[in-house]
Parts: structure tokens; sequence; C-alpha cells
């Protein structure tokens, strides 16, 4: 039997416009399970692990703007990780 995962993530703001922010964007990401990413994983997992963020959630907007757990990581090290995320996607 087939199974498909399906993985939605949602970024903007429902409130009144606001011409900094005009966009709401919904992303949809379909797996088929048979198909493995574990190689993919693994090397995004090796990642964090060496550079001391083992089961960190990814953040892209803060990690971009140095904000909250990225605010005092070395410019090397977040450029990588943006680059090792990318890599994955």
């Amino acid at each position: 039997m087939k199974e498909l995962s399906i993985f939605i993530d949602e970024s903007g703001d429902l409130g009144e416009y606001q011409p900094h922010s005009p966009f709401y964007i919904i992303s949809l990401v379909f797996h088929e399970q048979i198909k493995s990413i574990k190689n993919e994983v693994d090397k995004l997992d090796n990642f964090l692990d060496i550079n001391n963020l083992k089961n960190h959630t990814i953040h892209t907007a803060p990690l971009i703007r140095q904000e909250k757990c990225y605010k005092n990581m070395d410019i090397n090290i977040r450029s990588k990780l943006f680059r090792q995320l990318f890599n994955f996607i």
C-alpha cells in the first residue's frame, strides 16, 4: 500500500493589509513514503549535530535576519545552515 505524506506550512499575516508584508503564503510538500529521503535527512541532521544544533527547528526568516537563536551565530555557520537547508529542499 502506498502512503503519501503531506506537509503544510504558512507564512504571513491575516490582519489588516500592510504594505511591508502584502502576501500570505501557503506551501505544501508531498512525499511518497516508499521513496526514501533518509540520506538527505541524515546529512542535515549531521550538520546540525556538528554545529551544536541537535534537534533544532530551522526558521528561515530569523536565520536570514539574524534574530532569536541566530543572533550570536557566526555568519559562516548561518550561511552554511541556509545552504544545507536549501540543498535538503
